[in-house]
């Protein structure tokens, strides 16, 4: 027999596993970054977040009171208000006409009966003195004795008369004059009296200005307080979250540091794989192994038919 020809098919599949090479300092910093986040993260959340510091509570509660001073206000208003409801202040005119009978000198009638009487007795001396002269005249009871008496009565009358409205005159003037007087005090307390309204108008409505003023800048300071404490209260709290936070900011800086670090410098590789191997081969018969195929072919038939 010859060679016989064959052919051969085959597949190959491997598999391969890489393992990385880390040094033990790197492994230890990466297992070290992996169990504080596992700790940190069995921490409360709530607990990683700050209360309000006690100058946030004070702030709060000067905040709830910023209103206090609205009654000053109102005050204020109702000051201002009655003010302009007021009437404007008048003075009154006094005349000294205006119950001058009240001046009248209330003994008149006295006075003027002691006056005339007086001037009764002395006009008795008069006609007594006028008789005994015309007696020694020796014309008592003549023509020129009653032309005289006549004379005489005419002038004790008019004297009379004259002392009676002199005493009237002056006490007259006397009252006119404690009435002007009166009258002109009157006259003067009334615009006094107009002056101090206006007066104490203008100081209601400068009161009023004042107290809106100063429950105003009390407002404003309580607000400026408030801002103050609620200002330095927020950096507190803000200290203290970052407190709180502390470990979180610490580990993230170390796992970004750790990141940038050129760790593939330091980093090897381990390959451990398998290979497997199948294949089909497929053999061609020579010319003479076909003729013996056809020998023993030919003699397993004759083998049949004896």
């Amino acid at each position: 027999m010859g060679k016989r020809k064959s052919s051969t098919t085959s597949t190959t599949t491997e598999r391969a596993t890489v393992t990385p090479n880390n040094p033990l300092w790197v492994a230890d910093q990466v297992q070290g970054v992996s169990e504080r986040v596992g700790q940190l993260g069995r921490l409360d959340p709530y607990s990683l977040v700050s209360p309000l510091s006690a100058g946030e509570m004070q702030a709060s509660q000067g905040a709830a009171a910023l209103g206090r001073y609205g009654f000053a206000y109102d005050e204020a208003a109702d000051w201002t208000r009655g003010v302009a409801a007021a009437e404007a202040p008048q003075m009154q005119a006094a005349s000294l006409l205006d119950g001058i009978e009240a001046y009248y000198n209330p003994f008149r009638a006295q006075v003027v009966d002691a006056a005339t009487a007086d001037f009764d007795a002395e006009a008795g001396r008069t006609r007594a003195t006028q008789d005994l002269a015309l007696a020694g005249q020796g014309a008592f009871g003549g023509s020129g004795a009653a032309l005289t008496r006549s004379l005489t009565e005419g002038e004790l009358a008019r004297a009379r008369n004259t002392q009676i409205s002199g005493l009237l005159r002056d006490m007259f003037s006397t009252s006119a004059g404690l009435a002007s007087q009166d009258a002109e005090r009157r006259q003067q307390a009334s615009a006094q009296n107009a002056q101090l309204a206006a007066q104490t108008s203008a100081l209601r409505l400068q009161a009023a200005g004042a107290l809106a003023g100063l429950a105003g800048a009390r407002a404003s300071s309580d607000r400026e307080d408030v801002a103050t404490q609620a200002a330095v209260g927020a950096q507190v709290r803000g200290v203290d979250q970052a407190y709180r936070l502390a470990p979180y900011t610490a580990l993230n800086s170390q796992a970004d540091i750790l990141s940038k670090l050129p760790l593939e410098l330091f980093r090897g590789t381990t390959t451990e794989g398998t290979s497997t191997t199948k294949g089909t081969s497929t053999q061609k018969p020579s010319f003479l192994d076909n003729l013996a195929q056809a020998a023993d072919i030919a003699s397993t038939v004759r083998g049949m038919f004896k």
